[in-house]
């Protein structure tokens, strides 16, 4: 894949689990992931409780695809009337030839115990026919559906995602911190930078809220000596994975800001 095209994607991603909730973002991208560059063939189950948060989080992956060109389908088993198990193999079918990946919601309430069962027996074929990655959208009382009456399938899995969710408020929007102009000498800034490279390359490493400070500060001097590329590398390749890792979303909010800085100056 070329540089550019990676970049695109893991910058859109992102900015795409930005207003996720904290505890969904490893799952997020995890899935995302999945998505673009797991094998023709998945079955990606992905856990919810609500509707609209799920709505949300699809109209987010969709974005990111969009923009690579790349639309991904879906079924909506609780608006389209297929009469069985065999009309929605069909349908998938029919998508398969355009599309990449799947998403198929509405399968509480659609899917019953014959349903499951037929999907079930029919897996090698559709993993045949249908070379997509189908994200799956259900409840837990329908993975547990799943796991009983379709054991075979549900074996085949290739990721378990959980978005479940609890009534919460509002979450605060992030909002980028600049801070003063350094009055450091080149000399002085080269000495920090010698003993960040050192504090972050430590064995063990530091945990994980003192590494982002600390790579937060190295590329940050970076930048301002003139070392864009390093500075850019550093918070894309670094710095964003720990806050992913952390769930801390404001953080990962600025450092994509200093990342878009970066590409307009």
């Amino acid at each position: 894949m070329p540089a550019n095209e990676l970049f695109r994607f893991d910058l859109a991603r992102h900015r795409a689990a930005a207003g996720l909730r904290p505890e969904h973002i490893s799952d997020f991208q995890r899935l995302i992931k999945a998505l673009r560059y797991g094998s023709r063939f998945q079955l990606l189950f992905a856990e919810f409780t609500e509707a609209d948060y799920r709505d949300m989080l699809i109209r987010q992956l969709d974005l990111v695809f969009a923009e690579l060109g790349q639309p991904v389908a879906r079924i909506d088993l609780s608006r389209q009337g297929f009469a069985g198990f065999a009309a929605l193999e069909a349908e998938l079918r029919r998508l398969a030839a355009d599309h990449g990946a799947i998403h198929l919601t509405g399968v509480d309430g659609w899917f019953d115990e014959g349903r499951w069962r037929d999907f079930n027996i029919r897996r090698e074929a559709i993993a045949f026919g249908v070379p997509v990655r189908l994200a799956i959208w259900l409840s837990a009382g329908s993975v547990a559906q799943a796991i009983v009456l379709a054991p075979d399938l549900w074996a085949w899995r290739g990721g378990v995602y959980a978005f479940t969710t609890v009534p919460a408020g509002p979450h605060e929007i992030p909002q980028p911190q600049t801070g003063p102009i350094d009055p450091r000498t080149l000399a002085e800034r080269s000495c920090r930078i010698a003993v960040l490279r050192d504090a972050v390359a430590a064995d063990p490493p530091p945990d994980d809220e003192i590494l982002g400070l600390l790579l937060d500060e190295l590329a940050g001097l970076l930048a301002s000596i003139g070392e864009l590329d390093e500075a850019l590398q550093i918070r894309q390749e670094e710095q964003l994975p720990v806050y992913e890792r952390l769930g801390d979303v404001r953080a990962r909010a600025v450092t994509l800001g200093y990342i878009a800085d970066v590409f307009q100056a």
